[in-house]
């Protein structure tokens, strides 16, 4: 469902058509900008701006990290779901996809799981990596984990301090244990303050007659104002990131990103759909 069109009774004496006008295209300011700037990394042309071709070289420009390199570099890795005793704590671990546990989503997320035809049983495998890292003042944990099934990701815990950025983690994570196409990008249980006040204050308002939290997936197409600002958050430029190192440009694209709280109404998750390029997906 897109929710780019809103029709409201005009009660203060004005054009309607101005006023259905204002309301078919809400504005979300810079975050809007740089989601518009950030779709048309997925597509290459001849005459695109310097700004657009530096972005791509920001998300690509460089290998992605394997298992090995977090070996190398110090990071504890952890399967989430051990049976019988868990590797050591604070030690590096290797990746054997054959010793990775099965585990089953998120409970949070089971309804649009459903809803897209996936297994609620548990055949993922969900991977924990954490690293004190340091700079020259001060100390903290960067930590992820990542679960990841045919066409999967989820990502359950995002938080950097100094590192690989997510985008990285996720692709490493998937190629490990996964060959399908990627079809499904989670961000579940969300923090982030930029994409908390975005969803809750300005998409889910009184212009789209959406009120926040809403268990009910509200799915925002490519092109549309809500898509474009969603996209411009630090939570869609990680997946724009993952899209354009994980593949060629100009294959793949984020065709929509969904929003939606669990049924409890505590949480906050989004759900980015990653399809075949094409430029009929567009509507600009």
């Amino acid at each position: 469902m897109v929710f780019n069109k809103f029709v409201r009774s005009n009660t203060d004496g004005g054009d309607p058509t101005k006023e259905r006008s204002r309301l078919q295209k809400p504005q979300y300011g810079e975050l809007e900008k740089e989601g518009a700037a950030l779709q048309k990394c997925f597509t290459y042309s001849p005459g695109e701006s310097y700004d657009i071709k530096a972005r791509v070289i920001q998300f690509s420009g460089h290998p992605p990290w394997s298992p090995q390199d977090f070996v190398k570099t110090g990071w504890t890795i952890e399967r989430i779901g051990w049976k019988g005793d868990p590797p050591v704590s604070g030690r590096p671990q290797g990746w054997n996809p054959v010793m990775a546990p099965l585990t089953a989503l998120p409970w949070s997320i089971l309804p649009v799981a459903k809803q897209l035809g996936l297994s609620t049983k548990p055949i993922y495998k969900t991977v924990s990596l954490f690293k004190l890292v340091k700079d020259n003042a001060e100390s903290d944990y960067s930590d992820y984990i990542i679960q990841v099934g045919p066409g999967l990701i989820v990502s359950q815990l995002s938080s950097r301090f100094l590192g690989p950025h997510w985008s990285d983690v996720a692709l490493a994570v998937y190629k490990q244990y996964e060959t399908a196409p990627l079809k499904y990008v989670f961000r579940v249980d969300i923090t982030n303050e930029v994409v908390e006040r975005l969803i809750s204050e300005d998409i889910y308002s009184v212009k789209t007659g959406l009120e926040w939290p809403d268990s009910i997936r509200q799915e925002w197409k490519i092109g549309t104002s809500e898509y474009k600002a969603l996209l411009g958050t630090p939570l869609g430029r990680g997946v724009v990131a993952l899209v354009l190192r994980g593949y060629d440009r100009g294959t793949k694209l984020i065709s929509s990103i969904s929003t939606f709280s669990d049924e409890h109404k505590v949480s906050m998750h989004m759900l980015f759909v990653i399809s075949d390029h094409s430029k009929s997906l567009f509507d600009e």
